[in-house]
């Protein structure tokens, strides 16, 4: 709730409104996707290896992209 609350700019009956009368699971993709798009950017404006930030979201960009250069190089 406080994540939410955080993240959108809202009080917590808002939350609560959202998460019983929004679309499922709406709130948390967003939620999840922004944390990604975080990630990506501390990667991408690291420029030393000591910069890159350690979380499982970090290690999740770093996933998808060896998968993308992977295919990249499979075409």
């Amino acid at each position: 709730m406080s994540r939410l609350c955080e993240e959108f700019h809202c009080l917590p009956t808002e939350a609560v409104r959202e998460l019983e009368e929004g679309i499922p699971g709406l709130a948390y993709d967003v939620l999840e996707l922004r944390a990604y798009a975080r990630a990506k950017a501390a990667l991408d404006a690291a420029e030393k290896k000591e910069d890159v930030p350690h979380s499982p979201m970090v290690a999740r960009v770093w996933g998808v992209m060896h998968e993308l250069k992977k295919r990249r190089g499979a075409r």
